[in-house]
């Protein structure tokens, strides 16, 4: 949360952005709201969506993400927010969300016709590294998804950190075991400008029990009026 609320100051002229691979979670967004002029949401699940509109409806039985909206706040710079602080923002998130897409990184237009062609910022968190198991898959997944980036676009991302599962409940499922390496590789192939990126590791030792004690958090800008390099590795 803090790396996204660090990385978002840098965005300029309050573009539209994707976040693709949503979930049914709004924790990602909260900081996003007021750098862009609409956030279009992206899942593979069309209940993961659904989910996310209960919440931007306010309905009953809607997750409630009032302590990632206070969390999010006090890094913003307001260490003890009230009411109308909280309010203020997650009216606004709800109101920049104005389009749900299905989207699947597996081929290589993931959100076909529905969208706003390519994007000034896309966002994309714990998405094609918890898709699969397959590194070399987990390549093709985000290089799908960065053919969403404009030239000269912004992409911000998180994946588990040398993780082949993470546990939610008592169920498991795969992750990729990506790591920094994989990042400056895939950045390296898919023309980000190398000399702007951050790519960082955060130790989560908390964690450990859910299958990982590192996350890997990274962001990057296409290099401007280059073409795409969509390579596998």
């Amino acid at each position: 949360m803090k790396f996204l609320v660090q990385e978002f100051k840098k965005i300029e002229g309050q573009p539209i952005a994707l976040e693709f691979g949503i979930g049914p979670t709004l924790h990602h967004v909260l900081p996003l709201s007021p750098h862009v002029r609409e956030i279009h949401v992206a899942d593979y699940l069309p209940s993961n969506l659904a989910e996310v509109r209960k919440w931007q409806a306010s309905e009953n039985g809607a997750h409630n993400w009032r302590p990632f909206t206070e969390r999010v706040l006090a890094y913003e710079g307001i260490p003890s927010p009230d009411e109308t602080d909280i309010h203020t923002r997650e009216t606004l998130t709800r109101k920049r969300i104005t389009r749900s897409l299905i989207g699947d990184a597996s081929i290589s237009h993931p959100i076909g016709q529905q969208g706003n062609g390519q994007y000034e910022l896309v966002l994309s968190c714990y998405c094609a590294d918890s898709a699969t198991d397959d590194k070399t898959v987990w390549f093709r997944y985000m290089t799908n998804i960065l053919r969403l980036l404009a030239p000269g676009g912004f992409f911000v991302t998180a994946a588990l950190r040398n993780c082949q599962y993470y546990r939610v409940g008592n169920k498991y499922f795969p992750s990729a075991s990506v790591n920094e390496d994989d990042f400056e590789n895939l950045f390296r192939r898919l023309n980000i400008d190398m000399s702007r990126a951050i790519i960082q590791v955060e130790n989560v030792p908390e964690h450990k029990a859910a299958g990982y004690e590192s996350i890997v958090v990274a962001s990057g800008f296409t290099l401007n009026g280059q073409p795409f390099d969509g390579r596998e590795g």
